[in-house]
């Protein structure tokens, strides 16, 4: 993972966020949503999927089945169905304070795991 992909794939995500807030009800209850830990760790694990299918080489729709059914499984493994996944994201997007939280917490966690990918094993 490069810098500048990193930074780019996080402009896209920021974007997607921004569409989100502008397009959804801005009164989502606070009832059934992720916590901002969950929320950190399922974007973390869908922008990891997402890298790893991009590496691949395959043509976009057939790159975008794969990741749907990754996107599944991550989910599964997690214990939460797509539909909470989306709800909780648009719930956060609504409420920047709280967005702006899980957001800086994924991009400290993101680029915690790329400097130890980077440190060489003693």
């Amino acid at each position: 993972m490069t810098g500048k992909l990193l930074n780019m794939k996080w402009v896209v995500i920021f974007a997607a966020g921004v569409l989100a807030v502008v397009s959804c009800d801005r009164d989502r209850a606070r009832q059934d949503v992720m916590s901002q830990a969950e929320m950190v760790q399922a974007l973390k694990s869908l922008y990891i999927a997402e890298e790893h299918v991009s590496r691949f080489g395959l043509r976009p729709d057939s790159a975008r089945k794969f990741f749907t059914r990754m996107e599944d499984r991550l989910f599964e493994n997690m214990g939460i169905t797509r539909e909470e996944f989306t709800r909780s994201f648009d719930y956060y997007v609504h409420h920047p304070d709280e967005w702006e939280a899980v957001y800086s917490a994924l991009v400290d966690s993101l680029n915690l795991q790329e400097q130890r990918q980077s440190v060489p094993a003693p």
